[in-house]
């Protein structure tokens, strides 16, 4: 029986106008910087956003890293730019039906949680999730920067299983990159996929946070399940 639910937050229930990324790749090209980098700079930046989210560097540290390999080799502007790309990231939006959903699936009793890849401090995610409308319905938050490990190592998907006092098979993920669905699996979680990579496996699939709510593992409460 399913009694935990945990989501991915961006892009599942938040999201922005564009990609962070994509902020800052414009950022640099309205300004005439280059957006492009050789192949080793892009695996260097991997391995930087790698460490940021585990927590190891800071995000300022990143994103400086990230426009000096693109030319930004004023600090003072780099920092500027650090700036105004952090802000953008702060500035999301509820996915629709999110917090519609979450309240329902609360009701039913369940356990609610977000297992969230992030270079920026939990306290931040916190206030994105307060700006969707959905933080009052978190119980549990397995936060990369915190944990030092992030999706797709099962060891976060473990920790917040065990934060849940669960054991395997009593919780689901929800999510919509394949290989973060892969870690949950791989975890002991069932898995649903919403709008989601071409290639991403999962238990079930769906079209949008509302439809959760007609999944046959959450569709009754966990009172009424128990009591059976």
């Amino acid at each position: 029986m399913i009694k935990a639910i945990f989501f991915d937050a961006a892009g599942i229930l938040y999201t922005r106008a564009s990609h962070t990324q994509e902020f800052a790749l414009n950022l640099l090209q309205n300004n005439g910087f280059t957006k492009e980098i050789s192949s080793e700079q892009n695996k260097r930046l991997l391995t930087l956003r790698s460490q940021a989210n585990q927590g190891e560097i800071s995000h300022e540290v990143y994103w400086d890293r990230f426009l000096m390999l693109r030319g930004v080799l004023d600090p003072r502007q780099r920092k500027d730019y650090t700036v105004k790309i952090t802000t953008y990231s702060n500035d999301v939006l509820p996915t629709q039906g999110s917090k519609e959903t979450l309240s329902e699936l609360k009701q039913r009793g369940f356990i609610l949680g977000i297992i969230t890849d992030t270079m920026y401090p939990v306290d931040w995610k916190v206030r994105r999730l307060k700006k969707a409308g959905v933080a009052e319905f978190i119980d549990i938050i397995a936060c990369s920067t915190e944990l030092g490990v992030h999706k797709p190592d099962p060891a976060i998907y473990s920790y917040a299983i065990q934060q849940a006092n669960l054991n395997k098979g009593e919780s689901a993920f929800v999510g919509h990159l394949g290989l973060e669905l892969q870690g949950a699996h791989e975890a002991g979680m069932i898995t649903i996929a919403i709008n989601h990579e071409l290639d991403a496996n999962a238990d079930y699939f769906c079209k949008s946070l509302l439809d959760l709510l007609t999944i046959p593992i959450f569709r009754k409460s966990i009172e009424n399940l128990s009591n059976k």
